[in-house]
């Protein structure tokens, strides 16, 4: 399968182009990129093409799939132009900037007969499965708490910039979707969300928030946000287990991170394997690309922007869905 990266952000540059060189189901990786590609150090085994233009990358490549890694105010518009090549779509967290925007790309997907899919990647790291298959057999979890926070960023990364789609609602938001849609299965009965700190200049949210609840009594608290001390850590209890996972939502490949259990009076430090969330995606990805069974992408990518628009409507002061 080929593809095109529409963008050469940051995170293509360190994750994404070396997973899909390594998917062995990927024969070359087409880059459109109007500066920071050129010159910049590919893996050794990259084969492609790099067009320093995104309409003609788009017309021109022969990729299959289309992954759009570009500002979060651009992603619509590249989207809609890839889908409406012919191509099967892959864009960037947030993956849009609306529930609407979001519906009108999944059904002009449908209607093409491809694949829209958003690259939330750390549910497909192998660490997500055990830790998934321990709450079941104890009964699951009723209480969340989930903290993804890291130091301010540089004045002029597009995160500070509301114009460009910027602030910790939207960049970071997918995660606080993410993990309610992967333990609760559900949309949250409320929310309540509060945006903590805003940028001194553009006034863009640098962190949030939040506290949901569910049906049943289970709940849900968040923080989030490029304002403190870095922090990447995902609490879940129930009532016969308790886990704690630090590095949850990026997981270097080389790590072989742990899961912290307490169930009764016995406390594990569970280990992992090393794992690339980004390879694992696209493997899957891929998978049900040629299968021709991608529903549950669009399925999450759907129920993920449901999640966060309901999160920012919250901070609105509308927080019942």
């Amino acid at each position: 399968m080929r593809f095109l990266i529409v963008g050469y952000s940051s995170i293509v540059a360190r994750r994404a182009l070396a997973a899909l060189v390594r998917c062995p189901e990927v024969e070359s990786v087409d880059i459109a990129s109007r500066r920071r590609a050129q010159g910049a150090s590919f893996p050794e085994s990259w084969t492609g093409r790099i067009y320093d233009d995104y309409g003609e990358a788009i017309s021109c490549s022969d990729a299959d799939v289309v992954y759009i890694s570009l500002v979060n105010s651009l992603h619509e518009e590249w989207a809609d132009t890839a889908l409406r090549s012919g191509r099967h779509v892959v864009v960037d967290k947030p993956a849009f900037l609306s529930l609407a925007v979001t519906d009108k790309l999944l059904e002009l997907a449908a209607k093409k007969g491809l694949c829209l899919a958003e690259a939330v990647v750390f549910p497909y790291h192998p660490q997500m499965e055990v830790l998934q298959t321990l709450l079941l057999e104890h009964g699951g979890a009723t209480r969340l708490s989930a903290t993804f926070t890291f130091p301010p960023l540089t004045n002029d990364n597009f995160r500070n910039h509301p114009e460009l789609g910027g602030g910790s609602l939207y960049d970071l938001g997918p995660y606080a979707a993410a993990v309610s849609r992967l333990f609760f299965e559900d949309l949250p009965a409320s929310v309540r969300c509060n945006v903590v700190t805003r940028h001194s200049d553009t006034k863009v949210d640098t962190a949030f928030s939040l506290l949901a609840s569910y049906i049943g009594g289970r709940s849900y608290i968040g923080h989030f946000g490029f304002d403190t001390e870095y922090q990447n850590r995902l609490t879940l209890i129930g009532p016969a287990i308790s886990i704690t996972v630090d590095h949850i939502f990026t997981t270097h490949p080389d790590l072989e991170n742990h899961l912290h259990v307490s169930s009764g009076s016995q406390h594990s430090r569970v280990p992992m394997g090393a794992g690339d969330s980004f390879q694992c995606f696209f493997a899957r990805l891929i998978g049900a690309i040629e299968k021709h069974c991608w529903s549950v992408f669009a399925e999450d990518l759907r129920q993920d922007a449901q999640i966060l628009g309901t999160i920012r409507a919250a901070v609105l002061g509308e927080g019942h869905r």
